[in-house]
């Protein structure tokens, strides 16, 4: 987590975990419901996401699943190039952002694939 945040910027910080949560049941039930196990090309760059937010990856969720998890992690992205961090935390929200689109693409990559 980012100490280096405004508290306005906790409000967005909870939004883009609230997407990023989102995107990973959502991500997690495709890849439950495909067993050739093609959504684990994904892993690396959802892990990085969470490591990076401090958010636990594989926790239960309960609210409504995505049909588009990419489109989250991009909107996600969107709302972390807008944070106001000081220049200690510029690496940290660059990296979270890169992190969020690199998901994004390894997800849409997937379900290209598997759409062939």
């Amino acid at each position: 987590m980012n100490k280096t945040m405004s508290g306005n910027d906790d409000q967005e910080r909870s939004e883009v975990v609230e997407l990023v949560t989102r995107a990973e049941a959502s991500v997690e039930a495709l890849e439950t419901a495909a067993p050739n196990g093609s959504w684990a090309m994904t892993a690396f760059s959802r892990y990085r996401v969470c490591e990076l937010l401090g958010v636990t990856p594989y926790e239960p969720y309960a609210g409504e699943l995505a049909d588009d998890p990419a489109g989250l992690l991009d909107e996600a992205a969107a709302l972390v190039d807008q944070f106001d961090v000081s220049l200690e935390g510029l690496s940290w929200r660059l990296a979270l952002a890169d992190a969020l689109r690199s998901a994004a693409k390894d997800i849409r990559m997937v379900a290209g694939a598997r759409e062939v």
